[in-house]
C-alpha cells in the first residue's frame, strides 16, 4: 500500500508542477510583463517591447540617453522572479544633437556614438560659423548610442542631425571698413573667402603707412548670399574711397544700403556714387560727408613736395590763411591783392624747383556752376601768371577751380570770390 502511494505521489508530482507552472504563467507572467513595461516607460524608454518566456525577460526600445537606459535596466533587475538574459538588453540610445546660442557661443549638447565625432562636429560648425565659439562640454559619447537609421559618419552639413541646427545659424552678410588714425579695420561676415582676400589686398595697396587689420572680418559659405558681395566691383570702390586720408567709414548690411562717412569733395562724392551703383543697384546711399574744396584741404593730406622740413614749415605758415579776393564778376587782381602776392614771391622762389603749388579758385555756390567755373579758372590763371612774372618756380604749378562748398560748412572759404595757394 505504501509503495503504491509512493508511486502515485511520484507520478502526481510532475503533473502538479506542470499545473503550477501553467497557472503561474497564466495568472502571474502577464502581470509581471505589464510591470516591466511600466518600469521601462517610467524610465523614459520609447516604444518598449517586453517578451517574457517563463522567467527569462527580453526587452527592447529606445532610451533618451545612457543614464535613462541604466535606470531602466536597474528597474528590471529588481523585478523578481524575472531575469534579464545576457544579450537580451536591446535598449539602445539614438544619437541626438541639440544647440543653444548664447551670445557669441554655440553650446552643443546630446549623445553620439563612441569615437571622435564630437570634435568633428565642433570643427565643422567652426568652419561654417567662424564668428562663434563652439562649446562641446555637454556633448558626450557612449558605446550604447546608435546612429539613426540611414545615417552614417562622417558628419556633413547635410547630415540629418546637423541640418536643423545649421539652418537656424545661417546669418546675413555685412561689411564694415573703418579708417581711423593709423589703421584700416575690417569686420563683418562675407559669403566668399576670395572676396575677403581681394578686399584685404586692395586696401594694402592704398594703405601706405596705415595698418590693415582684417581680424574681425570672417568669410563662410554659411553666410547668406548678399547682393553687394560682388568681386572686382566692390574692390574698385573700396580702393578709391580708402585711398584718401582718414577718418572715413563704409558700412553695408544685408539690406544693401551703404553708409558712408568721412571727408569728400563734390567731384569725389559723384565718383564714389558711380562706383557704388553697380555694387548696390538702386539702393539709396546714406552719405554723411564733410564737404571739402579739394583733397589738399583734407586734414590728413600728405604733402608730396620734397622740401626740407624747415622750409616746408616756414612756407606753410606764410601761405596759411593767405587768400586773394576778387571783386564780384571780375578776374582782375586789385592793387592791394597784387601787393600781397608780391610779398609771397621771394618765399616761393627760395623753395626751389621741388615746390609743387596748387592755385585754386573758390567758386560761389549760389551762382551758376558753369559761370563760376569759368570765372574761377580765369582768377586762378591770373594769380598764376602774376606769380610767374614775379619769378615763382614754374616746374610744378597748377591753376584749378576747387569744388563749391555750401556757405556755413566747416570747410567753406571766408570768401567764395577768392583764390587760395596750397602746397601739393
Amino acid at each position: 500500500m505504501r509503495l503504491s502511494l509512493l508511486l502515485f505521489m511520484l507520478i502526481l508530482l510532475p503533473v502538479a508542477t506542470g499545473v503550477h507552472a501553467w497557472l503561474f504563467c497564466r495568472d502571474n507572467l502577464p502581470a509581471l510583463a505589464q510591470e516591466a513595461m511600466t518600469r521601462l516607460k517610467a524610465a523614459g524608454v520609447r516604444d518598449p517591447v517586453v517578451d517574457v518566456r517563463f522567467f527569462d525577460l527580453d526587452v527592447s526600445g529606445e532610451a533618451p540617453d545612457p543614464p535613462a537606459r541604466q535606470q531602466a535596466l536597474a528597474a528590471l533587475r529588481t523585478l523578481p522572479p524575472l531575469r534579464l538574459r545576457p544579450g537580451s538588453e536591446r535598449i539602445h540610445v539614438p544619437a541626438s544633437l541639440q544647440a543653444r546660442l548664447d551670445q557669441n557661443t554655440l553650446r552643443l549638447s546630446g549623445w553620439l556614438p563612441t569615437g571622435d565625432e564630437t570634435s568633428k562636429v565642433q570643427h565643422l560648425l567652426a568652419e561654417l560659423r567662424p564668428d562663434l565659439v563652439i562649446n562641446i562640454d555637454d556633448l558626450h559619447t557612449a558605446p550604447e548610442v546608435r546612429w539613426p537609421e540611414g545615417q552614417k559618419p562622417p558628419f556633413t552639413a547635410s547630415s540629418p542631425l546637423l541640418k536643423p541646427i545649421i539652418e537656424t545659424l545661417r546669418v546675413p552678410a555685412e561689411l564694415h571698413i573703418h579708417s581711423q588714425g593709423d589703421a584700416i579695420v575690417l569686420s563683418g561676415l562675407l559669403p566668399d573667402a576670395a572676396l575677403k582676400e581681394e578686399l584685404v589686398d586692395t586696401l594694402a595697396e592704398v594703405a601706405g603707412a596705415r595698418e590693415v587689420d582684417p581680424t574681425a572680418l570672417k568669410a563662410s559659405p554659411h553666410v547668406l548670399p548678399a547682393a553687394f558681395a560682388k568681386p572686382s566691383l566692390l574692390a574698385a570702390f573700396v580702393k578709391s574711397f580708402f585711398s584718401l586720408p582718414p577718418p572715413r567709414a563704409f558700412d553695408i548690411q544685408s539690406d544693401g544700403i551703404p553708409h558712408l562717412t568721412g571727408m569728400a569733395t563734390r567731384h569725389l562724392e559723384s565718383m564714389w556714387l558711380a562706383l557704388l551703383r553697380p555694387v548696390t543697384g538702386a539702393a539709396k546711399v546714406d552719405a554723411q560727408f564733410t564737404l571739402m574744396p579739394s583733397i589738399y584741404h583734407f586734414p590728413g593730406y600728405q604733402i608730396q613736395s620734397e622740401l626740407p622740413p624747415a622750409t616746408l614749415e616756414s612756407l606753410r605758415e606764410i601761405l596759411r590763411g593767405c587768400t586773394i579776393v576778387f571783386a564780384v564778376g571780375s578776374a582782375q587782381i586789385s592793387p592791394e591783392e597784387q601787393t600781397k602776392l608780391a610779398t609771397l614771391a621771394p618765399a616761393l622762389l627760395s623753395a626751389g624747383q621741388h615746390l609743387g603749388l596748387v592755385i585754386g579758385a573758390h567758386p560761389d555756390p549760389a551762382g551758376s556752376a558753369k559761370v563760376e567755373k569759368d570765372l574761377g579758372k580765369a582768377r586762378a590763371n591770373a594769380v598764376m601768371s602774376f606769380l610767374v612774372e614775379q619769378g615763382a618756380p614754374t616746374a610744378d604749378i597748377q591753376a584749378v577751380v576747387f569744388d563749391a562748398v555750401p556757405a556755413g560748412s566747416p570747410a567753406a572759404p571766408a570768401s567764395p570770390r577768392s583764390v587760395e595757394l596750397l602746397i601739393k
